[in-house]
Formats: C-alpha cells, structure tokens, sequence
C-alpha cells in the first residue's frame, strides 16, 4: 500500500516537471532525458524498498535520485532562486558511491556465508564419507567388511575369478594365552600380509578371525602362502587354513562362499591330520 502511494507521488511529480518544462520556451532535450532517469530511479526504489532489506541502499539510492530531481529542477529555476540547486551532482555522486559501498559489503557477506556454506558441504561430505567407510570397513583391520564384501562381489568376481577363504588356526587359543590385544595384532598382521598378497580392494573380513581375498589367478602353492601369511605371527602359534574356489557365473555369491568355506574345512582338516602323531 505505502509502495503504490509512493509510485503515485514520483508519477504525479513527474507530470508536474514535464509540465512546467514545456512551458518553457527555450527547454532543452537533455532536461527531459533527466526527467526520465529520475522517474525510473523513483519507481525503482519504490520497488526494491519491499524487497531490499538494506535501508542503507534505499537511502543511496534516495539521494541519487534528489540528485535527478535537482537537475531536472536546474533546467526551470536558477540557483539565485534555489541554491540547494549547486548540490545535484554532489548528490548524485555521493549516492552512486553509496550504493557501490553498500553493493560491496553485500557482495563481502554473500561470499562469506558462501564460504561458510561449502565449508560445511565439505565437512558433511567427510562426515558422509567417514561414515560410508565405517559402515563398510573393519574398524580394527581397515578391510572391507562382510557387507562391503557381499556388495562388491559382483564386481570383483568380473576381474578376479578365484575366491580364498582363510581361517585363523589356534587364534582363539592364542588370544586367550597372549591376550586380547595380541590377538588384535594378530589379525591386523594377518589383514596387512593379505593386502600385501592380494590388494587392498581385494580383500575382506568376514568377521572373526575369517578373511577372504579375490585373486587373478590361484596360488602356485597353498603352503608357500601360508607360510608367508603367518610370518609374522608364527611365535604365538597361530596357522592358518585356505580354501579355494573358481567363481563361476551360473553361482550366487552366498554359493560360492560356501564352496570356498567349505574347502577351507577341507584344508583344516587335512592339517590336523598331518599333524596327529601316528600310532
């Protein structure tokens, strides 16, 4: 409502001045030129004082537009008459200086919130990020987990068409012996010599003292693996059993797991065998 008064008063002084213009006899184009910019100034804060929080602005553009409105004034009345005349330009400077100053810390606040807002994108992506390798990794070896495992199964047996499935010999008997933090180190050297063998993205822990690897092609020779997976770890008694199996597509993922446990089981007790002293 205050805006339509207001559009009301800048048309009404307009007409005034172009009236009062014509009436003289010697007008100059340019006089009207001016009536038209300082029209357009007046509709325009009109306009953007519903809009545009800053007052500040309002008030630079308000002087500017005084400035037009002098200038238009200079054209029908002479200073002698109006002093306040001299000032058109000054105003119409001070307030294009104004609005540049004010434009300026609008532009500085807007990049800062800017700033704030990808720091923030940046901190939630982390987060996201860290939550996403939590959910899909061992917190204590770093390896994809059963989920991540199962996720990625599709992927991994288009490139690598053997899984290992490994199992931990003796690990609950030496972690009881040792402690639970030997156990730890346990597995995190068993997970760091499987990286090692197979690539990081390769393998997973199941849980436990479990673990499975996808593998371009199968080991020349199980017990040269074992042996080199359990360098580390062989004083505290710890073996480890290895079962194969070729991914064939016509299998799901839980099938072939199967398989591969199953011949790890094969492999344990092949080795408990060997190891019973004969009678």
């Amino acid at each position: 409502m205050k805006s339509r008064y207001f559009y009301i008063f800048i048309l009404t002084v307009t007409l005034c001045l172009a009236v009062l213009l014509l009436n003289r006899p010697d007008i100059d184009l340019d006089a009207f030129e001016e009536l038209f910019w300082f029209t357009c100034t007046g509709l325009l804060i009109g306009y953007g004082a519903q809009y545009v929080s800053n007052r500040f602005l309002i008030l630079a553009w308000g002087m500017y537009c005084v400035g037009l409105f002098l200038d238009v004034l200079d054209d029908i009345l002479t200073k002698d008459t109006l002093p306040i005349l001299v000032a058109d330009t000054s105003l119409k400077k001070i307030g294009l200086i104004l609005t540049c100053i004010v434009l300026y810390n609008v532009i500085h606040h807007e990049r800062k919130i800017i700033n704030k807002l990808n720091s923030e994108i940046n901190r939630r992506k982390k987060l996201e990020d860290r939550l996403n390798f939590e959910a899909n990794h061992d917190h204590l070896t770093q390896l994809g987990n059963r989920k991540s495992c199962f996720e990625n199964f599709a992927t991994l047996s288009s490139k690598y068409p053997y899984l290992l499935y490994f199992d931990l010999d003796n690990f609950k008997h030496a972690n009881d012996k040792y402690g639970h933090q030997t156990g730890d180190e346990v597995l995190i050297s068993i997970s760091n010599a499987l990286q090692t063998e197979f690539g990081a993205d390769n393998c997973f822990r199941l849980g436990g003292d479990e673990f499975v690897a996808f593998s371009q092609v199968p080991p020349e020779n199980i017990d040269t693996l074992r042996n080199r997976l359990v360098e580390q770890i062989f004083e505290f008694d710890v073996g480890v059993s290895i079962g194969i199996a070729k991914i064939t597509p016509n299998e799901s993922p839980d099938e072939i797991m199967h398989r591969a446990d199953s011949n790890m089981y094969s492999d344990k007790s092949h080795k408990i065998i060997r190891q019973t002293p004969r009678t």
